[in-house]
């Protein structure tokens, strides 16, 4: 074989062999911080607004939105049509903990575009910080 082609065949596996390993894997988990690593202060974590911050008649259609109410059902025990939401608010979260970090949780420190959904019945509201894609994390209940 010439060299040329070798050279070329070695490379073709290289490549080939890192962008497998550098790609992300779909079903990783998040990476946990070992008990001794620092917890990000709360400034840190705060969420900004993102432009589009006011809630949308079709809200109820949101991954984010259904996720938020189908835990909200399970949380307070009611049915989902005894729910009412009160706001969504589109969010960029300032990590992968959705501004709601737990000790002891290393997040992914990427902006998070998501959701602020509050959820009223039962007697209570509830918080939630949500992902785009339906991940959700009860923050506050009151």
């Amino acid at each position: 074989m010439p060299r040329t082609m070798t050279s070329l065949t070695a490379l073709l596996v290289s490549g080939t062999l890192l962008y497998s390993a550098c790609a992300p894997s779909p079903t990783s988990p998040s990476p946990t911080v070992p008990p001794t690593a620092p917890i990000p202060s709360p400034a840190a974590l705060t969420a900004s607004p993102s432009p589009v911050s006011s809630p949308s008649p079709g809200a109820q259609t949101n991954p984010a939105v259904d996720a938020a109410l189908r835990d909200a059902s399970t949380h307070l025990g009611v049915p989902v049509t005894d729910l009412k939401v009160v706001s969504v608010e589109a969010r960029d979260w300032s990590d992968a903990s959705l501004g709601c970090p737990r000790q002891g949780v290393l997040y992914a420190q990427v902006i998070t575009p998501g959701y602020l959904v509050v959820i009223s019945g039962g007697g209570k509201t509830l918080e939630y910080h949500t992902d785009a894609n339906g991940r959700v994390v009860l923050c506050q209940e009151s």
